[in-house]
C-alpha cells in the first residue's frame, strides 16, 4: 500500500514536470504556447493562413511538438484550422483577447458608446475599425434592427481597395503604411502585373480625392455583391486617424447619397467621437 502510494505521488511530481512547472510561478509549456501564438500573430501579417512548419519555425520549436499545441488550441478557439488546406489562423478567442487588450483605448471606448444608437437611428448594422499591421481590423460591431442583416465580426480584416473603412484609411492614412499592404492585396485578388497596379493605384486615389472633400467613404456591391457601405474618418488631439466608423446594408435599401440622411447620420457621430479625442476641425484647415 505504501509503497502504491509512493509511486502514485512520483507521477504526480512527473506529470508536474512534464506540464513544465520550472521555477517560482512559472510554467514552461504555457509560455511555450504563447510564443507560438504570438508567432502566428505576427506572421499573419503577411498572410492570415500559415504552415504548420511556418509557424513552428518562427517560434524556434519542433513542428512536432508545435502540432500538439496548434491542436488543444483548436480545440479552445485559439486557432482556426483552414478546412482545403489545413492552414492555420487565430481564431475567435485569439481576437476576443486582443480585443480586450485594446478596449481600454479612448477611441473604441467612444465609439461604443454611440454605434448603438447609430444603428438605431439607421436601421443598419455599425462597425469600428481601427489600424494594425495587417490593415483596417474591425474592434465593435452592432448589429442592425432590420430583420435583414449584413454581417461582420470582431477581428476581421478589411479590404483597402473594396471596403468604405479601407478606402477612407488609404485616403488619410501615410502612404508608407499603405501602400505594401495594397500591392499585396490588388496582386492577390485580380492577379495583375504592373500596368495593372497602376491602373488601380490611380482610380483609389481619385477616390481618395474625393473621400477628403466629403469627409466619407462608399462601397456598392464591393465586399459583398448585395452590401452597401459609408464610412466616416475619426481624428484626435493629434489630427490623427485612431479609427473609422461605418454603418451597411443591403444595397436596396441603403442610401449612399453624400448629401443624404445616412451620410449626416454618420458624419455627425464621427465628429462627436472625434471632438471626445480631442480633435479641433482647425488642424484640417491648417493643413490645406
Amino acid at each position: 500500500m505504501a509503497r502504491q502510494k509512493a509511486s502514485s505521488e512520483d507521477m504526480k511530481v512527473k506529470r508536474r514536470e512534464d506540464d513544465g512547472n520550472y521555477g517560482p510561478g512559472g510554467v514552461q509549456s504555457v509560455e511555450t504556447g504563447i510564443e507560438l501564438l504570438v508567432a502566428l500573430a505576427r506572421l499573419s501579417a503577411e498572410s492570415p493562413l500559415q504552415m504548420l512548419k511556418t509557424i513552428a519555425q518562427a517560434a524556434g520549436i519542433p513542428a512536432s511538438k508545435a502540432h500538439r499545441y496548434l491542436v488543444s488550441f483548436k480545440r479552445t478557439g485559439m486557432v482556426e484550422q483552414d478546412a482545403d488546406n489545413g492552414r492555420y489562423r487565430l481564431g475567435p478567442n485569439a481576437r476576443l483577447i486582443g480585443v480586450a487588450a485594446i478596449s481600454g483605448a479612448q477611441v473604441i471606448h467612444a465609439a461604443s458608446q454611440r454605434l448603438p444608437n447609430l444603428s438605431k437611428v439607421t436601421g443598419f448594422s455599425s462597425t469600428l475599425a481601427i489600424w494594425t499591421q495587417s490593415g483596417p481590423t474591425v474592434v465593435w460591431v452592432e448589429d442592425a434592427t432590420r430583420p435583414i442583416t449584413v454581417t461582420t465580426r470582431v477581428g476581421e480584416i478589411l479590404p483597402l481597395y473594396t471596403s468604405a473603412i479601407g478606402r477612407v484609411f488609404s485616403a488619410w492614412m501615410p502612404e508608407a503604411s499603405i501602400q505594401p499592404l495594397l500591392q499585396k492585396e490588388l496582386i492577390l485578388r485580380y492577379g495583375i502585373g504592373a500596368r495593372g497596379l497602376k491602373t488601380k493605384q490611380a482610380e483609389l486615389n481619385k477616390w481618395r480625392e474625393e473621400i477628403r472633400q466629403l469627409g466619407l467613404g462608399w462601397t456598392v456591391g464591393e465586399v459583398n455583391k448585395e452590401t452597401s457601405a459609408l464610412a466616416a474618418p475619426i481624428f484626435d488631439y493629434r489630427g490623427d486617424l485612431p479609427g473609422v466608423i461605418a454603418i451597411f446594408g443591403a444595397s436596396k435599401y441603403f442610401d449612399i447619397d453624400p448629401g443624404g440622411r445616412l451620410a449626416i447620420e454618420i458624419r455627425s457621430v464621427a465628429e462627436e467621437i472625434s471632438e471626445e479625442l480631442g480633435y479641433l476641425k482647425k488642424h484640417e484647415d491648417d493643413c490645406d
